[in-house]
């Protein structure tokens, strides 16, 4: 903004005037030097005084956000929960749908019968798309549950960092850190090409977990229409997100969730059939709207995970809602090819310019319905 600017030009003028970020150099010798040649000493020492111009800038600028974090000085610092979804210039763009209730995480109550078939249906699939690539070196589901146990002993000191009794929400993480964990030493060791498992096992199990959701919740499948349509299964796919939303948030997995509500001019020019475009001049376009899961209690696991490197891990919610939204469009696929990007991204909803006061918070699901 205007403040941080007019901050960050006082701190190069006086720190110029006080010689730390420039030397004094001949601009005609430095102008010698021609292009692909390598650097003489003269073009080093201004590059390298620049840059250390630059870092020392820096600094100093880092230093006083940490002073108006520590001191709350300014109307815009450290912010309280905000709204990330959409997070642009449009206003209509950041309107959300969003959970009738917002659970503190501290009175969130796992379905730990639930929880546990979540898992045993990770391991079903694990097993199967591992059997499927590498059908003669394949483990039994004995030998994976004895490499989940030995993984659990060795690394259950290190990751409940206190002496107090895990609770029940604690515990769900820490078996999903070791199932996850397992699958990827697996993989490693047994150099499965990763992106091909990667897909066969997202849509294996998206679609198991979708069939044992709808068995808790039959509301889930999707509504049938006498003359589907795009329109109608658009609808559908949207009122379906909502549904899951509030199906994990019943079954303690989230605290609370919320969906952008995608603009009309959008929601036309998706639904537009190829006639209506060659009529009205313009091209049918793809769908994308954003689904927030605020207080995932798989985040600790998540993020333990990739930052070990590992890039198979547990998303119960992206799972399920890829196949819960395709299952949208099925009826109309002979007409209208569509197809679910997901990504995910961790979010901190609250405001601070502190990088050591982020803490993640949401798991931010960007979908994209595609017109192919």
């Amino acid at each position: 903004n205007h403040y941080d600017n007019g901050r960050r030009t006082a701190l190069v003028a006086i720190l110029s005037s006080v010689g730390l970020t420039t030397s004094t150099v001949n601009p005609a010798a430095a102008s010698e030097e021609e292009f692909g040649r390598p650097m003489n000493d003269l073009t080093r020492q201004i590059r390298t005084s620049v840059v250390r111009g630059a870092q020392l800038i820096d600094k100093v600028d880092g230093r006083w956000e940490r002073f108006s974090d520590d001191l709350g000085l300014g109307a815009e610092r450290n912010q309280p929960k905000r709204n990330v979804i959409d997070a642009g210039g449009n206003q209509i763009s950041k309107k959300v749908v969003k959970s009738d209730v917002i659970i503190d995480g501290n009175d969130l109550v796992l379905d730990e019968k639930f929880a546990e078939e979540l898992l045993q249906e990770c391991d079903e699939a694990f097993l199967s798309c591992l059997k499927s690539q590498k059908s003669t070196t394949a483990i039994t589901k004995r030998e994976l549950d004895q490499q989940i146990e030995e993984t659990k002993r060795l690394v259950r000191k290190s990751f409940f960092a206190t002496s107090l009794t895990p609770t029940v929400l604690e515990e769900f993480n820490f078996e999903c850190y070791t199932h996850f964990k397992s699958f990827n030493e697996i993989l490693v060791k047994q150099e499965v090409k990763f992106p091909i498992f990667k897909k066969d096992f997202e849509a294996l199990i998206g679609n198991r977990l979708f069939q044992l959701a709808m068995q808790q919740k039959p509301s889930l499948r999707p509504a049938s229409s006498a003359a589907p349509n795009l329109t109608t299964n658009l609808q559908n796919a949207l009122q379906i997100t909502d549904d899951i939303g509030n199906f994990l948030q019943k079954k303690g997995l989230i605290t609370s969730w919320e969906r952008s509500i995608p603009p009309n001019e959008d929601i036309e020019d998706f639904t537009s059939t190829a006639e209506q475009s060659k009529e009205n001049f313009f091209v049918s376009s793809d769908l994308p709207y954003s689904l927030a899961l605020n207080g995932d209690v798989t985040l600790g696991s998540q993020l333990l995970l990739q930052e070990l490197g590992y890039r198979l891990y547990p998303s119960f919610g992206r799972w399920i809602i890829q196949k819960g939204v395709m299952q949208c469009f099925d009826e109309t696929m002979e007409k209208n090819k569509v197809a679910i990007q997901m990504d995910d991204y961790y979010m901190d909803t609250s405001y601070s310019s502190n990088p050591d006061l982020f803490e993640v918070k949401q798991v931010l699901l960007n979908i994209v319905i595609q017109r192919e």
